[in-house]
Order: C-alpha cells, then sequence, then structure tokens
C-alpha cells in the first residue's frame, strides 16, 4: 500500500509533486501570492486500485486535511452508488461540525474550517467519482475534451450541516459518477487555483487545459499547466492530479 498526502512545504512559487505511478503525478503550490496553502491532496495506490483526493480548503486549511484524510483510510470501502456516496460524506460533515460548528452560530461572523473536494477511486478501467463543491475534473484523449464534470458552489462544513449561507445540502449538493475510461484517456482534477489563478477570475479555459494533456508524460503535462498557472499570475493556491489510463 501507497499512501501520499502534500503539501508538506509552503514556499511561494515552489511545486510540491509526488509520483506515486508511472501514470499518476500530483502536485500543489501555495502559489505567488497567498502565504498559506489551503489545499490539500491524497493518494492511495495498491494492487487493486488507485484512490485520489483533491480538497479545496475555505476559512482555513483544516477541513480540507480532514476530508483527505478520511478518504485515504485503507480500510475505508469505497462508495459503488450515489446513495453510498452521500451516507460517506455525511460522516465528514458531522466530523467537521463537532470539530468547529455549534448549533447557534452566525453565519456573518462564525467561519470556521470548510472545502470542496473531488475522490475518485479508479479500478480497471472505472473511475469512480464523488464530489461535493467547486473541484473540477475534466478527462481528455488526444488532447481534446472527452467529459467534465458538475460543480457547484458551495462547502462542505459546519455551515453545510446548518443549511445557512446558502450552503447546499449534502443530499443535493453531492455529485456521484461513473467514468468508464478508455486507452490514453487522461483525467485532471484540480482545484480551482489552476483554472482561476487569477483570483475568482476564469483564465485558464478547460480547451487549453485539455490540450496540455496531450504531452509526452504525466509529468510534462502537470510542469506544462503549473507553468501557465505561474505565468498567469498564481494567485490562488493551486492543486493537481494528472492521471493517465
Amino acid at each position: 500500500m501507497n499512501r501520499i498526502i502534500i503539501p508538506t512545504i509552503t514556499k511561494r512559487g515552489f511545486v510540491e509533486k509526488a509520483k506515486p505511478a508511472t501514470n499518476l503525478i500530483v502536485g500543489s503550490t501555495v502559489g505567488l501570492v497567498k502565504s498559506i496553502n489551503e489545499d490539500s491532496i491524497g493518494c492511495l495506490l495498491n494492487d487493486n486500485y488507485i484512490r485520489v483526493c483533491v480538497a479545496d480548503g475555505h476559512w482555513g486549511k483544516k477541513a480540507a486535511e480532514i476530508i483527505v484524510d478520511h478518504w485515504m483510510k485503507e480500510g475505508l470501502i469505497f462508495p459503488t452508488n450515489n446513495k453510498e456516496a452521500i451516507s460517506e460524506v455525511i460522516k465528514i460533515e458531522k466530523k467537521l461540525f463537532k470539530l468547529f460548528g455549534k448549533t447557534n452560530m452566525d453565519p456573518n461572523s462564525d467561519f470556521t474550517p470548510e472545502a470542496s473536494f473531488i475522490a475518485t477511486q479508479l479500478v480497471g478501467k472505472t473511475l469512480i467519482v464523488v464530489s461535493y463543491g467547486d473541484c473540477r475534473l475534466l478527462t481528455a484523449n488526444k488532447g481534446k475534451i472527452k467529459t467534465k464534470l458538475a460543480t457547484k458552489e458551495t462547502w462542505l462544513g459546519a455551515f453545510s450541516q446548518l443549511g445557512s449561507r446558502n450552503r447546499i445540502s449534502v443530499d443535493n449538493g453531492l455529485v456521484f459518477e461513473k467514468v468508464i475510461l478508455q486507452e490514453n484517456d487522461t483525467v485532471l482534477i484540480f482545484s480551482d487555483g489552476i483554472d482561476q489563478c487569477v483570483y475568482e477570475r476564469n483564465t485558464l479555459s478547460d480547451e487549453f487545459l485539455a490540450n496540455l494533456t496531450n504531452k509526452e508524460t504525466v509529468e510534462n503535462t502537470l510542469n506544462s499547466i503549473f507553468s501557465a498557472v505561474f505565468t498567469a499570475g498564481a494567485e490562488d493556491n493551486a492543486s493537481l492530479v494528472v492521471l493517465k489510463n
């Protein structure tokens, strides 16, 4: 069993990378402006599956770290349907509320750590996807987009359990999909600091990112994407997974 969680280093302009398999590389950076990296990435690999989680923290990094740690537990049985996925994410939500929340929270001042995330597990050619919030996932082949995952403007945490600040309930906000990958399909999973590297502005298009999957190696793809992020300003934390079938 191979388990990796990053980032462990916070240094502006630096991308911390890990390559746990020839077809998988992950990277995360605090960027060029912020001082704390609130993103988190986890990878868990064995002979049967590749499991990856990307979480984008909000109001601190703890929620992202807790979410990634949950999905990286070796004994966790990954959801196989929407009902199981909702049940698993509600467990995380309750954990976050127990740590940070209270029943009489003031939505205008009681800001506690929360996060959006995508967790995936690849078994054979089947990629199972569990998502809540606005992290991104797309698949590409020959530099062209094949599929894009739906995103929702919400974060998992105390406010989502209370239904405050327009947070969407897990029942309504969770996205569950199964994607059948073809030969040479590339999966990109990333936080919004990749495509919105000018803070909260669409900067790098999905078509541009998909085109960069047409590189010889997953490492070349990751390096090319981060190079574009830094050239554009890297105003937000940015995390990226490149997985090739």
